[in-house]
């Protein structure tokens, strides 16, 4: 299944009625936006889906390396509860 869709200027857009039917998506359904390439995928929320995700980014970057650094105090931009919220996983611990 193929659709064209328009965004709008505040970046909306409207899922097809038959793609929306075609996935059982409904009003209020939380999805997953991931850019892959050139690519805009959604898909229905899931642990599974944000799993993939992270295997897909592993696959991507294997030798990305992180340093981890100590930090005193609070923060909300290294607070766990803040970051999930932000990437739309909204109570999940």
């Amino acid at each position: 299944m193929e659709a064209i869709v328009k965004v709008d200027k505040q970046g909306r857009m409207v899922l097809p009625r038959d793609v929306r039917i075609a996935l059982g998506i409904e009003g209020g359904a939380e999805m997953v936006c991931r850019v892959v390439g050139n690519k805009v995928i959604l898909e229905r929320f899931s642990i599974e889906s944000i799993q993939r995700a992270f295997a897909d980014l592993e696959e991507v970057a294997p030798s990305l390396e992180v340093d981890t650094v100590e930090v005193e105090g609070e923060d909300k931009y290294f607070d766990s509860e803040y970051a999930l919220r932000k990437i739309g996983i909204r109570g999940v611990s």
